[in-house]
C-alpha cells in the first residue's frame, strides 16, 4: 500500500510540475534578468574590482551560499494560511524598489570618495531583488525566506572588512570571514530544528577549515578569490548535501518526489510589467567613477629605502603602525616621520618659529593594496572639511595634490600634500602635513582607522550637507580656502623627490 501511495504522489508531482515549470522558470527569469540589468554598473564594477585581486569577491561567493539556504527552506513543508492579495504585494514591491532607486540615486552617488569602502549599492541590489520577488511571486512566499534575506544583507562590505581586520588581514582571514558568512548559510538552509542548524554551521566550519589548511599550506599564493570561494562553496554543499539525505535516511536524493504546490499568487501582467519599468528607471543610474589614480614609475627610487631627509630638515622620531598589514594586506606597512626644520623662516613663520612637519610614508608591494581603503578614511578626524585640490608639479614626472583640512569638533585645521610613486620593490602614497599651530606641541591628526569613526562622519554628510566633507578630489566653490602652507611643503616635497629620483 506505501509503494502504491508513493508512486501515485510521484505522479501527480510529474503532473504538477510540467504544467507549473513554465509559469515558473518564466517569473524566475524576469527576476533575475531585472536584478542583473538594473544594477549593471554594479556588477561590471565589482568585476573589475575582481581583476584587480579585490577583497569584494566574497560578495558572489556569499550569492552562491544563499541559494543553498534558500533551497533548504524551499525543501521544507509548510502550510501558509490561504490569504493572497496582489494589490498588497504591488504596494510593497513599489515601496521596496523605491527605497532601492532612493539608496542608489542618491546615497551612492553623494558619497562617491566612500563608494569602494561603503558599496551601499549591495544594499539596495538585495532590496531590489526581493522587491521585484514580492510583484512576481507574493509577498507571503517572499517573506518565507526571510533568513535568506537578511544573510544577503552581509553584501555590506564594512562589517565583514572589520572581521577580516580582526582575524588579521591575511589571505586566510578572508577566507576564514567569508567561511563564516557559509556557515550561516549551512545553519539556515539545513535549521528544520535549531540543532541540526548547530550541526550544520559546525560541520561547514569544519570541513571549510580543512580545505583553507590545505590551501595555505600548499597554494599560499593563491588568488585571494580562490580562499574566499573554494573553501566556503565547497564545504557549504557538503554539509548541506550530507544533512539532506540524513533528514531522508538515506533513502533518495529526489527533492522532487512529493506534490509541488502551486503557485500562490496569481499571475499578474501588471506586477510584471511595474517590474520592468523600474528596471528601465534604474538601471541608467551610474556608480560613482573612479578617481584616476596614477604611480608614476621611478627607475632609480628603491622602495624599501626610507623617503629622505630634505636639506635643512631633521627627523625627531619615528613610528610604525603595526595594523597596517590586516588592513592593507600582507607586506605593506605605513610608517610616520616627525620632521622639523633646522633653522627658522621668516617666509614660513612669521616669528622665525622652527617649523614641523609629520610624513606619512605607506609601501607596499601592490599599489592595489594602497588603494584598499581612501586616504582621509584612515584618519582621527571628527566632522572634517577638506578644501578642493591643487596640482603641484613636484618633478621628475611625479605630481602633488595640495588639500587644506579643518576638523570643526577640534576648531583644527592642516595643510596636506600627497602624492604616489612607484619604483623597486613596489609603490608609496607619501602625505606632508603641518598643522596651522607653529608650536611645538602642535596637534597632527592621527592614523586610525575606524569603521564607526567613517559611518559618523557619513550622518554627518547627510544632515549637514556640505558643511562635512571627506573628499580630497572634489571640485567644491570654497573660495575661502587658503593653503597657508604651499610653500613650505612644496619645497619639501621637491626635495624629497628629487633625492628619491637621484636628482
Amino acid at each position: 500500500m506505501s509503494v502504491t501511495a508513493s508512486l501515485e504522489a510521484q505522479a501527480r508531482a510529474r503532473h504538477l510540475w510540467d504544467g507549473l515549470q513554465w509559469r515558473t522558470v518564466v517569473r524566475f527569469v524576469v527576476v533575475l534578468l531585472c536584478t542583473l540589468v538594473a544594477f549593471g554598473f554594479t556588477w561590471l564594477e565589482l568585476l573589475g574590482d575582481l581583476r584587480h585581486d579585490s577583497d569584494i569577491g566574497y560578495v558572489f561567493v556569499l550569492a552562491v551560499v544563499a541559494v543553498f539556504a534558500a533551497t533548504g527552506i524551499a525543501l521544507r513543508h509548510r502550510d501558509e494560511l490561504p490569504i493572497y492579495d496582489r494589490q498588497t504585494d504591488v504596494i510593497v514591491g513599489l515601496i521596496g524598489l523605491g527605497l532601492s532607486a532612493a539608496l542608489l540615486g542618491l546615497l551612492v552617488l553623494r558619497y562617491p570618495y566612500q563608494y569602494e569602502v561603503l558599496h551601499l549599492d549591495l544594499i539596495a541590489a538585495p532590496l531590489f531583488l526581493m522587491s521585484v520577488s514580492i510583484l512576481a511571486f507574493g509577498l507571503r512566499p517572499v517573506f518565507r525566506f526571510w533568513p535568506a534575506w537578511l544573510l544577503l544583507l552581509a553584501a555590506f562590505p564594512p562589517p565583514y572588512r572589520q572581521l577580516v581586520v580582526l582575524l588579521g588581514g591575511s589571505s586566510v582571514a578572508d577566507g576564514t570571514a567569508t567561511l563564516l558568512l557559509g556557515a550561516a548559510a549551512a545553519a539556515i538552509g539545513s535549521g528544520r530544528t535549531w540543532r541540526r542548524a548547530v550541526v550544520a554551521a559546525v560541520l561547514t566550519l569544519a570541513l571549510g577549515a580543512i580545505v583553507l589548511l590545505v590551501l595555505w599550506r600548499w597554494f599560499p599564493g593563491a588568488p585571494l578569490l580562490v580562499y574566499q570561494a573554494v573553501p566556503t562553496i565547497l564545504a557549504v554543499y557538503l554539509s548541506t548535501t550530507i544533512m539532506y539525505l540524513n533528514h531522508r535516511n538515506w533513502s533518495t536524493v529526489k527533492p522532487l518526489d512529493r506534490p509541488v504546490r502551486p503557485l500562490t499568487a496569481a499571475h499578474s501582467r501588471g506586477a510584471l510589467a511595474t517590474a520592468v519599468v523600474a528596471t528601465a528607471l534604474i538601471a541608467p543610474i551610474p556608480v560613482p567613477h573612479e578617481y584616476g589614480v596614477d604611480y608614476p614609475d621611478i627607475a632609480t627610487l628603491v622602495i624599501a629605502d626610507a623617503p629622505a631627509v630634505p636639506p635643512g630638515w631633521q627627523v625627531f622620531n619615528e613610528r610604525e603602525y603595526p595594523w597596517a598589514p590586516r588592513f592593507f594586506g600582507p607586506g605593506t606597512s605605513w610608517t610616520r616621520r616627525y620632521m622639523v626644520a633646522l633653522r627658522g623662516n621668516p617666509d614660513w613663520d612669521k616669528e622665525s618659529r622652527r617649523r614641523r612637519i609629520v610624513v606619512d610614508t605607506e609601501r607596499s608591494v601592490n599599489p592595489n593594496d594602497i588603494e584598499r581603503h581612501p586616504q582621509f578614511v584612515l584618519y582621527s578626524l571628527n566632522q572634517p572639511r577638506i578644501s578642493s585640490p591643487v596640482r603641484i608639479d613636484l618633478g621628475h614626472g611625479v605630481t602633488g595634490r595640495l588639500n587644506t583640512v579643518v576638523d570643526d569638533r577640534r576648531l583644527l585645521s592642516w595643510t596636506w600634500l600627497s602624492w604616489r610613486w612607484r619604483g623597486q620593490g613596489g609603490a608609496e602614497r607619501i602625505s606632508l602635513i603641518s598643522a596651522d599651530n607653529h608650536l611645538p606641541d602642535a596637534e597632527f591628526p592621527r592614523p586610525e582607522p575606524s569603521v564607526a569613526r567613517n559611518t559618523e562622519n557619513m550622518l554627518h554628510q547627510i544632515f549637514r550637507g556640505n558643511a562635512v566633507s571627506i573628499d580630497p578630489e572634489a571640485e567644491k566653490q570654497d573660495a575661502e580656502s587658503e593653503y597657508k602652507d604651499r610653500e613650505m611643503l612644496t619645497t619639501v616635497a621637491r626635495e624629497i623627490v628629487r633625492i628619491g629620483a637621484g636628482g
